[in-house]
């Protein structure tokens, strides 16, 4: 009976103050890790328009890879979408009448698709230690020619308007489109000469896996 009392005793002083507190957890910060700089900030390239996507871990990283080039792929869809919605509504507007919001929303929503399959994934990089964000997302970067914009917006045009008013209006877009699209590439660049100094994208990687950044 003593025998359990002073083993219960001693059970009990070591719950009570025996053991020592774990030290606080140290946050041990990511390894110096070139990063490129267009993942900061969407760069200029001439001719060009460009946008950046990101996606969270995956299971699998070549997973990553495919979903950051598909949410880059849609930043700059909807960023020419805004474009040519602007430019139409702007031509619609001034011709006479009542906005034709159909064709509008139509010619916009062909070109889009037409980003969406034409645009060109020129780098991915993936942040293994989370020197950006959270660790394990992927980055990309897409961009398509504004000439390629300017044509697809030419056809669906076309298509959109009946016979008696597509050359005027193939001759009134395609010259607000041409200009809306200047401008744009003009922010970018300006932008990321703000930002970085340097309005260059950097040439694609000659093997893609190695613009996964391992």
């Amino acid at each position: 009976m003593r025998r359990l009392a002073l083993v219960a005793f001693a059970t009990g002083l070591f719950a009570c103050g025996g053991g020592k507190t774990p030290p606080p957890k140290v946050e041990v910060p990511p390894p110096d890790v070139d990063v490129p700089d267009w993942v900061y900030e969407t760069p200029s390239k001439p001719g060009y328009i460009c946008a950046t996507g990101a996606v969270d871990r995956t299971y699998y990283q070549q997973d990553g890879r495919v979903y950051a080039a598909e949410a880059a792929r849609n930043e700059l869809a909807r960023t020419i979408q805004v474009t040519i919605y602007s430019v139409m509504y702007d031509y619609e507007s001034q011709r006479g009448g009542s906005v034709r919001q159909y064709i509008v929303s139509e010619v916009e929503t062909a070109v889009a698709g037409g980003v969406l399959n034409g645009a060109e994934i020129l780098h991915s990089w993936y942040d293994k230690y989370g020197n950006v964000a959270n660790p394990g997302m992927t980055y990309a970067l897409a961009c398509m020619k504004k000439d390629q914009s300017v044509k697809d917006l030419a056809d669906k045009i076309k298509e959109a308007y009946p016979e008696e008013e597509r050359e005027a209006a193939l001759e009134g877009v395609r010259k607000r489109a041409q200009a809306a699209f200047d401008d744009l590439e003009a922010m970018e660049a300006k932008h990321a000469e703000k930002k970085s100094g340097t309005a260059d994208v950097p040439p694609p990687a000659a093997n893609p896996e190695e613009a996964l950044g391992e």
